[in-house]
């Protein structure tokens, strides 16, 4: 039988697989499905919807009615597929293009580049991996962070597509963990369960308890990040049920305010600090389960001692947490009261581990959970995993879909993502993880596609100059990201509404269909790679003689062979119909840890003793004692407004989820007009703060640290507690003098204030974004003009 492939290279003597001819087949193959009544299905990482076309342009969005209420940012839809800052056409830094890896690296991020054909381009691209892996090996060629572009997609999931590639070519350097949660994804499965997502399910929460504690955790925020919206009408619904609601965070957050619920202010990076108070009002007026902790945990003597001060002189009271934390002493304990006579869920948010010594806040609540003694009752215990996404929702009866597989990528040792910029900028230096040493590769050539390096990772100033380090940098992307004006080669990808693929949300399968041909001269992700690896010699071994709509096909028939409980269509009528399939929801009454409570013999945890540990064994071995011991313990982060120097910088800054777009995403559309402040992203000061300094809301100031500095809109509120200041994640970086290391950021990125060094620990080595100490003033010049959102060419 002769493939479709071999009969393009028949048909058409020398053509490139991946150019106009072979997407299009492919896609008149698949037929008119998803389309109804001039409206196209399709899924996203804002949840599925329609998109409206009107003379084959889409012009609005209407939600699926399966999943409720919509995120109202998905009106920006449209703005998003055409915007004035898409790539249109493959593009290379001048300088590169005259002179390769002689170039001058500080010139990345000027802007100078220059528009090329993608004949052109793709002989560049592959000539440099050719170049790289002759001359360093594999281990040069570094896949960068993909990210929030494709992580609702199955077959288009970018770093998969990308991965398969590497590894196809030899492999590549890379990476492991996130910066959402890697401290307590690393510090749970060793002192208690296997990770954070593992949660009871909402149903048992909702109905059995009467409290409700809201740890850092802004669920009406982060409950809409690839859902179907099913957990953001569930958390809204408390504001009526007959739970109490209480939250510790230093911000009046959305769900404080929709929820009307009793907010707590407390200092940024001091939860371990805040716990440890409430713990010790647990033992000294008994009020803890002796019971349970005989039980089910381990340590807890030794702990008792550190708690009380015998082990060191200084008892964690209410008094000394009060101290530290902001929150009065008599609140402390009387919250601890509350907790321990009331059925309580904690709701533990990330926000708490991404600081320093992160693997400690958790850590700590989930010694504060044991000795409540709640664990494993409905409606009772600690969730790290409820407040996000669709966790909690009831599982659905139901087969997973599964994603484009990457192979074997024979180039071991990948180093934590939050070392980024050190490994670019410190090839074979040596660093411990959790007992054993990590050695940097030496990183010549990096390839991303799909993420946006300049808002994830902290230190904006270190990443520039990190960026500047490898001999090639490529990006893949339909925007014009920060991250994109810092490579020599862009590559314009097509978006998630310009291509086929399926989605799976909450209970739901479905058909996400490409509502546009790719715009402008972009491509998609597999048509790219897939003409790089022909070019390579390894285009069989990519594809697999495989279209996009036959991979598509594929996943979507493993699915089907899996399911148990719905008969689905056949894959042509699926795609044609209206591509939705519903499964049945689960009761919702699993209690996590039940049965490991009812017999922790027989349902022991993945801990050393199996059991809850107040004392961890494993991590006691490890030795790391200056940064991780073995017990939850209260250590000065290395900035705080306790610091020595928070007289120059006294403000704490918090960056948490934005509630008008997704990490970075849709900064550059038209959603941006509803919350800017001159054009610039806002920066929340308390009232008392910004009087100090003669600021109003309206104006433009300038947030500094030893680090960086960024101009941002102020907004004065009571919302957000005194000495604490607001500059939400994602937005884009915009440097007045671009390629300047210190260059003045022009709208409003925390990452220019963010600090990369040290991170957590040697445990975990994740993220500490959420330590900065900052201070702020009125801008008196005249402001530079944002250019964050124009095109580069």
């Amino acid at each position: 039988m002769v493939s479709r492939r071999e009969f393009i290279r028949d048909i058409v003597p020398g053509a490139a697989l991946s150019t106009m001819i072979l997407p299009h087949l492919a896609r008149a193959a698949s037929g008119a499905g998803g389309v109804a009544n001039g409206r196209v299905l399709v899924n996203t990482a804002f949840g599925p919807m329609w998109l409206v076309k009107k003379d084959g342009t889409v012009t609005s969005v209407e939600p699926l009615k399966q999943v409720g209420a919509s995120w109202e940012l998905i009106n920006s839809m449209p703005d998003r597929l055409y915007n004035r800052a898409r790539v249109k056409a493959p593009t290379v830094r001048r300088d590169f293009l005259k002179n390769r890896e002689k170039s001058d690296r500080t010139d990345r991020g000027s802007g100078d580049f220059v528009e090329v054909s993608w004949d052109e381009v793709s002989k560049i691209v592959t000539a440099e991996m050719e170049r790289v892996k002759t001359t360093y090996g594999n281990a040069s060629l570094h896949r960068g962070k993909s990210s929030w572009a494709s992580n609702h997609a199955h077959f288009y999931k970018t770093e998969s597509l990308l991965q398969r590639f590497l590894n196809g070519y030899g492999g590549s350097s890379t990476f492991f963990g996130n910066y959402s949660n890697q401290a307590v994804s690393e510090i749970l499965p060793a002192v208690a369960w296997g990770g954070p997502m593992l949660t009871s399910e909402w149903p048992s929460i909702r109905n059995n308890a009467k409290l409700i504690v809201l740890w850092g955790a802004n669920p009406l925020a982060t409950s809409r990040i690839l859902s179907g919206r099913y957990m953001t009408a569930a958390w809204r619904e408390l504001k009526d049920a007959p739970i109490e609601v209480i939250a510790l965070d230093p911000m009046r957050s959305e769900t404080v305010q929709g929820l009307d619920c009793t907010w707590m202010p407390v200092r940024p990076n001091t939860d371990t600090a805040l716990a440890l108070g409430m713990m010790h009002t647990l033992y000294t007026e008994k009020l803890h389960d002796a019971e349970f902790i005989a039980n089910c945990t381990f340590g807890f003597d030794e702990f008792s001692a550190y708690l009380t001060g015998e082990s060191d002189g200084q008892a964690k009271s209410a008094d000394w947490a009060a101290e530290i934390t902001g929150v009065p002493a008599d609140a402390i304990r009387e919250l601890a009261r509350k907790m321990a006579n009331t059925r309580t869920t904690i709701v533990c948010g990330w926000s708490t581990q991404r600081q320093h010594h992160g693997e400690h806040a958790p850590w700590t609540l989930v010694a504060l959970a044991s000795m409540l003694g709640q664990l494993g009752l409905p409606g009772g215990g600690l969730t790290f995993g409820a407040h996000y996404a669709d966790g909690g929702f009831p599982k659905a009866d139901m087969p997973r879909v599964g994603g484009t597989p990457r192979g074997k990528n024979a180039v071991p040792d990948p180093f934590p993502i939050a070392c980024l910029t050190d490994a670019y900028l410190n090839p074979g230096k040596t660093i411990e993880y959790k007992g054993r040493e990590i050695t940097y590769p030496d990183i010549r050539l990096v390839y991303t596609s799909g993420g946006n390096q300049f808002t994830h990772h902290q230190d904006t100033n270190r990443v520039v100059k990190a960026f500047q380090s490898p001999e090639t940098v490529i990006v893949q992307d339909p925007w014009w990201t920060p991250s994109a004006r810092f490579a020599d080669i862009i590559l314009p990808a097509s978006s998630d509404l310009e291509r086929n693929d399926l989605g799976q949300v909450m209970n739901l399968v479905i058909a996400s269909h490409a509502a546009v041909d790719p715009q402008y001269k972009s491509r998609t992700d597999y048509d790219i790679l897939t003409e790089f690896a022909e070019r390579l010699g390894f285009g069989d071994a990519y594809t697999e003689g495989r279209s996009e709509m036959d991979w598509v096909e594929m996943l979507y028939n493993d699915a089907k062979e899996k399911s148990q409980t719905v008969e689905m269509p056949s894959f042509d009528e699926f795609w044609a119909g209206e591509g939705v399939i519903e499964f049945p929801m689960g009761k919702g009454d699993y209690v996590h840890l039940a049965d490991f409570r009812e017999d922790p013999l027989l349902n022991p945890l993945g801990t050393s003793t199996g059991l809850l540990e107040f004392v961890s064994p494993f991590v006691a071995k490890l030795g790391y004692d200056e940064d991780c011991p073995k017990h939850p313990t209260w250590m000065e982060p290395v900035e705080w407004r306790g610091s020595a120097h928070a007289d120059k910088y006294p403000l704490q800054l918090i960056s948490p989820h934005p509630p008008h777009r997704l990490h970075s995403q849709m900064c550059n559309t038209t959603m941006r007009e509803e919350y800017a402040v001159e054009g610039r992203e806002p920066a929340y000061i308390n009232s008392e703060d910004a009087a100090a300094r003669g600021i109003a809301s309206g104006d433009i100031v300038r947030l500094f640290n030893e680090r960086g500095q960024t101009l941002a809109g102020a907004v004065v509120s009571d919302d957000i507690a005194a000495g604490t200041i607001c500059l939400h994640e994602g937005a884009w970086y915009n440097p007045d003098k671009p390629g300047e290391i210190g260059a003045l950021d022009k709208y409003g990125s925390p990452n220019n204030l963010t600090r990369e060094d040290p991170l957590t620990s040697r445990f975990a080595q994740a993220t500490i974004a959420g330590t900065a100490i900052v201070e702020v003033e009125k801008y008196d010049q005249p402001a530079p003009a944002v250019t964050a959102f124009d095109p580069a060419v």
